[in-house]
């Protein structure tokens, strides 16, 4: 090996003859990546080679591979701990999709879901009973939820907000499947990709079809002794999905790693960053904020912005910090289904999201500015409304649901999701 220069007290590039193989938990800041231990198109990087400028870069390499090549000849050189170059690995930019109006899309995504619900409570029923289960089916609904999540994702947004709590871990599970296909999407991730995350969520809670039920839906709090046995739900997913034919990798891995945590204290074994995979990072962010955001039987839903703010809570230590922020951005400040009080005093319920303004939705106003009913009245924020004073309609503040006597999962916010209604919405605006 030869060594340039070196000026400013700082060391100027290494020359080595050829690459070497480097294991990710050797990996440092300034290393340049040229290949993976798997194909590039397997990956999120945009690029088939860069070097690691952030701990956020090493963490994405470590998070999908077991070992790479580095390529010494092109490290870069840093000054003060910082590096002096450009060009990072970054997710590839979500594909062009053919859109499809809301009023248009609600019935398939609709029938995709309820077809999709019996068939979890199905395999959930084969998993605790020791069947086979169709895995067959189980891709077939995964495609084609992920179908109409790529035509307009709200729909299926809206759907999966209506959780009855006595059938909680299979239209969990069926939420996780759908909403890590859509964050994926927007990370850019390849439709089959996208397919694998569907099913590593479908499938990641198997387990707990082998939990004594007493204990799975305890209202109260679990003492230590059933927590323990809580905690080996993942190991019991493991085993169920293992015997099974047709289950990807990724679902195996999300079933038995999506408690486990950045800084080794999760379970079942306590893996470190470098045992938990992309992909079960994207489902344990998922697998939480469904979880804080529904109504279980031993706990109330709580809102989008306190789910949001425990996930940044638990950011580097817990959770993925980049895929935190991504998934937040991804969702927005008012995700599809979130009741939000408007400047007027006015309530309304968020019914599909805006691409690049996350702050200016479509809503539809359910309640007056004195909290009484009215008629609904459909805004579409990211157009020039405003008020009887002239002033430009705006969201002031989200509000938990059931405020108001409005309840996402009541005959009054769902008949909003006519067709018809929605149609009748879309021409007014």
């Amino acid at each position: 090996m030869r060594r340039t220069s070196q000026s400013d007290n700082h060391t100027d590039t290494l020359l080595v003859p050829t690459r070497r193989r480097v294991a990710v938990a050797s990996l440092e800041l300034g290393m340049y990546v040229c290949e993976l231990d798997r194909p590039w198109n397997e990956t999120n990087f945009a690029f088939q080679g860069f070097p690691l400028l952030t701990p956020g870069e090493i963490r994405a390499v470590r998070s999908c591979c077991d070992y790479v090549y580095v390529d010494d000849t092109r490290r870069v050189r840093l000054q003060h701990g910082a590096p002096v170059a450009t060009g990072t690995p970054r997710v590839r930019k979500p594909q062009e999709r053919t859109y499809h109006a809301l009023s248009t899309e609600v019935e398939e995504a609709r029938a995709a879901y309820q077809d999709g619900s019996q068939l979890i409570e199905q395999v959930l029923a084969d998993v605790q009973h020791g069947r086979v289960i169709d895995t067959r089916a189980c891709h077939g609904a995964v495609k084609r939820n992920l179908e109409s999540m790529l035509r307009n994702e709200s729909a299926m947004l809206w759907l999966i907000r209506l959780k009855n709590k006595d059938l909680y871990t299979s239209l969990h599970c069926l939420s996780v499947s759908i909403m890590a296909m859509g964050f994926g999407n927007h990370l850019g991730l390849q439709d089959d990709k996208l397919q694998l995350l569907g099913m590593a969520g479908l499938l990641h809670d198997v387990g707990k079809m082998r939990i004594d039920p007493q204990i799975l839906n305890k209202p109260g709090k679990l003492t230590p002794q059933e927590f323990e046995v809580i905690k080996r739900h993942p190991v019991f997913g493991l085993e169920a999905l293992r015997a099974q034919p047709g289950v990807p990798e990724a679902a195996l891995h999300a079933a038995y790693g999506h408690h486990e945590r950045l800084d080794g204290t999760g379970y079942p074994l306590g893996s470190g960053p470098g045992q938990i995979s992309y992909m079960t990072r994207i489902i344990t962010i998922v697998d939480a904020f469904d979880a804080i955001t529904s109504h279980r039987a031993y706990d109330c839903a709580r809102p989008v912005q306190a789910a949001f703010e425990i996930l940044r809570s638990g950011s580097g230590r817990q959770f993925d910090e980049d895929l935190v922020l991504e998934f937040i951005r991804w969702l927005g400040a008012f995700p599809v289904g979130t009741l939000v009080e408007l400047h007027t005093g006015e309530v309304a319920v968020v019914v599909e999201k805006h691409k690049q303004f996350q702050l200016r939705p479509r809503v539809v106003v359910l309640r007056d500015a004195a909290k009484q009913r009215c008629a609904p009245r459909y805004l579409d924020l990211a157009q020039v409304t405003v008020d009887a004073e002239g002033t430009p309609y705006r969201i002031s503040i989200g509000l938990p649901d059931g405020s108001f006597g409005l309840h996402i999962a009541d005959p009054e916010l769902q008949s909003i999701l006519h067709p018809r209604t929605l149609a009748d919405f879309e021409q007014a605006t």
